[in-house]
């Protein structure tokens, strides 16, 4: 299963990013400004979190089986729509319903997992979906670039075709979907207010939002405002970009391997390493092999903290599982909307300000991350409810 599912991440998470090196081809083919091609990020992330909140009750509804299916096709059909847009305004509506359609793939195929997994091997698993979807950043990116000779719509053209071959594995290969369902649609979506009422969940999911948030911004500066000696350099653009991957590989394992951490320490330690990370690529300059080992840093520590995260958010709502799951994976992805217009207006003063922003952001991930486990302590120590005594007659 774990296989297509990361086929299934890389390619669908990654059209957040297959824009961002295609940036000035596609404000030269419109004669635009190349700020404004961010709103083809930000209209796709926005649309794939809002898809989220939809995805993972149809999920607990009907199973995650049928939603990847049926999310597979829309997603391939919608893909390829992007390729007819002759005009930002087009485009930026084809890649909202994009968003909206690959949104009912990626949560979807984690509840799957949770479900059928071999509950030792579960943590691996899930480490495995996040880095793939990190992977995702740095996949597509590369494969983006490596097709922009061929006209910035090849890679919409070659994903589409790469989602209908998955199709074909999970039709074939997936077991059906065994777990008792949701009895209505309006029954798995009233879960979505009810998780949202505990604190915990809410700055748990808070943390989450800071994690792609921060990735996009200093991966966004890169492009639209890096040192010169990178960002006019396309070789040195895609050695970066291909340069994280290393890190994407080894963070599940390095997550199986701290079982003697907690996960709240797992999480805050990752994301300190991430800071530093994206702190140190805004204060290297120019230096490539530097700057390659921030982005190493940065990406390193977000594929650790990330299934961390995950974990804990899995083991605070097991009652609803796959709405948990979409509301995690929607608070990434409102990160990841954001993070283009931040980068945007962070790059006002240089790249160093845009990547020492998106640390910023990563310490408040740290800060709430600290504050759920804080609330978590105080309802475990609180004295039980005093019972008042009934008087004898």
């Amino acid at each position: 299963m774990l296989p297509i599912f990361v086929g299934t991440s890389v390619v669908g998470v990654g059209q957040t990013y297959t824009v961002i090196p295609l940036m000035p081809a596609i404000a030269r083919d419109w004669g635009i400004a190349l700020s404004a091609t961010t709103w083809l990020a930000t209209g796709f992330s926005l649309s794939f979190a809002i898809g989220f909140l939809f995805a993972g009750p149809a999920a607990d509804r009907y199973g995650p089986r049928k939603v990847i299916l049926v999310g597979l096709l829309g997603a391939a059909f919608s893909t390829l729509l992007v390729t007819f847009a002759q005009s930002l305004p087009a485009a930026v509506a084809f890649r909202c319903l994009q968003g909206v359609t690959v949104a009912a793939i990626g949560p979807t195929a984690t509840a799957y997992l949770a479900e059928h997994a071999d509950p030792r091997r579960r943590p691996v698993a899930l480490g495995a979906m996040s880095s793939s979807g990190l992977a995702a950043a740095v996949v597509m990116q590369v494969a983006a670039q490596a097709l922009a000779p061929a006209g910035w719509r090849a890679i919409f053209v070659a994903s589409s075709a790469v989602m209908l071959l998955l199709f074909a594995a999970v039709l074939i290969r997936l077991r059906a979907d065994t777990a008792e369902r949701a009895n209505t649609m309006t029954t798995a979506l009233l879960s979505v207010p009810r998780l949202l009422a505990r604190p915990r969940l809410l700055a748990l999911y808070a943390a989450t939002s800071t994690l792609l948030g921060s990735l996009v911004i200093v991966y966004t500066a890169i492009e639209i405002a890096g040192p010169p000696a990178v960002a006019d350099n396309p070789t040195a653009l895609l050695v970066l970009r291909a340069s994280s991957l290393p890190a994407v590989v080894v963070a599940p394992f390095l997550t199986g391997m701290a079982t003697r951490l907690s996960p709240r320490t797992k999480a805050v330690l990752a994301l300190l390493v991430a800071t530093l990370g994206a702190a140190a690529a805004g204060l290297v300059g120019g230096n490539v092999i530097l700057l390659g080992l921030a982005l190493l840093l940065l990406v390193g520590g977000i594929a650790v903290a990330a299934p961390t995260i995950l974990e804990l958010i899995h083991a605070a709502a097991p009652d609803a599982i796959g709405t948990a799951i979409a509301l995690y994976s929607a608070a990434l992805f409102v990160g990841t909307s954001l993070g283009p217009q931040i980068a945007g207006l962070a790059t006002a003063g240089g790249f160093a300000a845009a990547a020492l922003t998106g640390a910023a952001l990563l310490v408040v991930g740290v800060l709430t991350i600290c504050a759920a486990a804080g609330r978590r302590r105080a309802v475990r120590d609180a004295p039980p409810p005093s019972r008042a005594k009934t008087p004898k007659r």
